[in-house]
């Protein structure tokens, strides 16, 4: 790019940050100046949109990225103030609010409305996007980032399925000739809908295609057709802000809305369950380590930058090759499944190295392999109260362990488990705001592994099956769980049969296919093939002729039971799976129960989901989620006409009552369905997009 170039009138616009970042990291001085030079003189547009994410992002990370391509602008003396997306049809509250937080004033969106579509049920019209302070972001609603294409900007020979949709299956004729036939009909069809406007905007790219560069053509077809028929309507290429100062007086009386602008290709997420595991917990040590740096004072930046570089590329939209489904063993389509773990993998590695460094700054001595010593519990919440403490010995045998809190030499009631490797040791104990504690830890004798005999509750067999004041539990886990706050029944042949609050009495179990606890399978079979059958599925997860089927409890293992917790294991017999079962963990004197569904799938091309409900009997409770941080609720807090059956929700659920409300926090799947019968599912796992 010299500044020598006599295209005086060409405009282009950088889709995204990223790909400008990109650019300056490895321009030398005179590109860079050149680029800026460009920009400043209006030939380049910037999109304050880092890139085109799902609603994974993290939008604290998100919020440090956007602020700093402000900052590198504005000391150039350019000020962005405008933002675009292509492709994505959907836009997290918080991702909106870090734009609004940024001084972006205008959005405008080109939504692809392939497994999705554009809110307010109409396109190609304006509105202002609000948030909860009164901050407003001008937004207009695109048609596809391609449309300019289909109309004949960039000739092409081609004919596919957006040019047939658009303008019919007539082959082109010459180039100015079908560029003035397709844009006469469709401004015709604006007419005639009631369009309010005297512009008309497209976006178009350098060939037909995503990700397109730079094609200097387009400017020679606008001049060719303006020379034709500019007294019929006239073209002009546009940066971003020459857009928005065309249309901002025009636009000024537009509808202002509120609420999510809520993502249709969120369901893609569940087709790589344990990579969105791996990224979820990369988010969580990076969020725990900024609470750790508190304490410690000690800020690792580039070990941060890369956890939060990483994440956003993970968080970028584009879930695998666009021939996963057609081609799912092809190398390409392979590599770039593995090539997009890795940033959830990088992530991660970098957010365990940061965690590390604090952790020896704090003490961490990695002698796990001591049968007697002390451990330190550091608390990273802002709130008093009990949590459970764990941590693991080295060992073949560790037969008992006296655990001592040496801040109020309390003895502790512990718990010892089975670890990969060696002896899990767990108990409670309550923590101040974001407190250190040291507890003292010894070895101990096994218990006596003898019966008592003077008491009916066992028989020669060791198995605990009486009724007795001696042992008043263990024989009711083959039948139950309970502690002071909940009780949770269940029965071989008949599934969960109550979950009940005992505080309030509340039951809480929904019958039929509703029934928490109980994982379902669905799946849709391949009649035509799997690229058609897809195709045919429109903005839905499932085909007409889906078939649910229901997880059968039939068997029962008692895991652990112990002072601390009780751990069970719900073996269910799932179509299209080679096992299936759930693991309930109540802990005896938190008002908490630890869920997880452990499930190893068959293998199948046809369109499959699993769900575990979180489907709860409290119809008075508004139900919430937190979208790019921001509190939502699912179905209410929506733009018109954006998607309602499935989330993406960055933390869990929340039912929340005038009393006491409940929060089901999914620490892996982040996928919710209200689904039909307004089920609440969580997705564990899905083939497909």
């Amino acid at each position: 790019m010299k500044r020598t170039c006599r295209k005086k009138e060409l405009r282009w616009n950088c889709e995204t940050y990223y790909c400008v970042e990109q650019f300056l990291k490895t321009a030398s001085e005179e590109e860079r100046q050149d680029f800026i030079h460009f920009v400043k003189k209006g030939n380049i547009g910037i999109s304050a949109n880092y890139l085109n994410f799902n609603d994974l992002v993290d939008c604290g990370m998100l919020e440090e990225k956007t602020s700093e391509m402000r900052d590198i602008f504005m000391r150039e003396g350019i000020f962005v103030k405008t933002a675009m997306t292509a492709d994505i049809n959907g836009i997290s509250l918080g991702a909106r609010d870090v734009l609004l937080n940024n001084g972006i004033e205008f959005l405008y969106t080109n939504i692809h409305t392939h497994h999705g579509m554009y809110p307010l049920y109409q396109n190609q019209n304006a509105y202002f996007w609000e948030d909860g302070c009164g901050r407003r972001l001008l937004v207009w609603n695109g048609e596809h980032y391609n449309l300019g294409n289909a109309l004949g900007i960039v000739f092409s020979k081609n004919v596919n399925f957006m040019t047939e949709n658009y303008f019919g299956k007539e082959g082109p004729g010459t180039p100015m000739e079908t560029l003035h036939k397709n844009l006469q009909e469709s401004l015709e069809e604006y007419e005639n809908s009631g369009y309010p406007y005297d512009f008309y905007i497209t976006s178009v790219s350098g060939v037909f295609s995503d990700n397109a560069p730079v094609n200097p053509a387009i400017l020679a077809a606008v001049n060719e057709f303006n020379s034709r028929y500019a007294e019929e309507v006239t073209l002009q290429m546009v940066t971003l802000q020459d857009l928005y100062d065309l249309i901002r007086d025009k636009t000024s009386d537009t509808p202002i809305y509120r609420g999510a602008l809520n993502d249709w290709w969120g369901n893609g997420v569940g087709s790589t369950p344990y990579a969105v595991k791996h990224y979820k917990e990369a988010l969580r040590l990076s969020h725990l380590c900024d609470r750790l740096e508190e304490k410690t004072g000690v800020h690792n930046a580039e070990l941060k930058e890369t956890v939060r570089d990483n994440a956003l590329l993970y968080a970028e939209h584009t879930w695998g090759h666009s021939a996963t489904v057609t081609n799912p063993y092809d190398t390409m389509v392979t590599n770039l499944d593995i090539r997009k773990t890795s940033y959830a993998s990088k992530a991660h590695e970098a957010g365990a190295m940061r965690k590390n460094q604090q952790c020896h700054l704090l003490g961490d001595i990695l002698c796990y392999y001591n049968m007697s010593g002390t451990v330190k519990a550091v608390s990273v919440s802002h709130e008093k109260r009990s949590y459970p403490v764990e941590f693991y010995v080295e060992t073949i045998s560790l037969p008992g362990v006296r655990v001592r809190d040496l801040k109020t030499g309390e003895e502790l009631p512990v718990q010892l488990s089975a670890h990969p490797r060696g002896v899990l040791v767990s108990f409670l104990s309550e923590f101040e705001p974001l407190e250190e504690k040291l507890f003292s830890y010894e070895e101990q004798p096994a218990p006596s592994g003898k019966l008592y005999t003077r008491t009916a509750y066992v028989g020669a067999e060791r198995v605990r099956d009486i009724v007795s004041e001696y042992d008043k539990e263990t024989c009711r886990l083959p039948y139950c769980l309970e502690n002071e706050w909940f009780f949770i029944g269940y029965r071989i042949g008949e599934g969960i049969t109550s979950f009940l609050h005992k505080k309030s009495g509340r039951q809480l179990l929904k019958n039929g296919t509703e029934a928490f606890f109980t994982p379902l399978y669905e799946r849709t079979e391949i009649r035509r093939d799997v690229y058609e059958e897809r195709r045919l599925l429109g903005r839905n997860i499932r085909g007409l002729h889906a078939r649910c089927f229901q997880g059968t409890l039939q068997d029962i293992r008692i895991l652990e039971h112990g002072p601390v917790f009780t751990r069970v294991e719900l073996d269910f017999q799932l179509e299209g799976t080679a096992h299936s079962s759930v693991i309930l963990k109540m802990y005896r004197h938190l008002p908490k129960i630890e869920f997880t569904l452990r499930i190893a799938k068959t293998l199948s091309e046809a369109i499959e989901s699993v769900y575990l409900p979180l489907s709860l009997h409290l119809p008075e409770a508004e139900l919430y989620i937190k979208n790019g941080g921001v509190p939502m609720r699912p179905g209410v807090d929506q733009l018109p006409g954006s998607n309602m059956e499935y989330y993406i929700a960055d933390e869990g659920l929340l039912y929340r009552t005038d009393g006491e409300s409940v929060l089901i926090n999914t620490l892996d799947p982040p996928f919710f369905i209200w689904g039909l019968w307004n089920i609440i599912l969580s997705s564990c796992a899905t083939t497909g997009k």
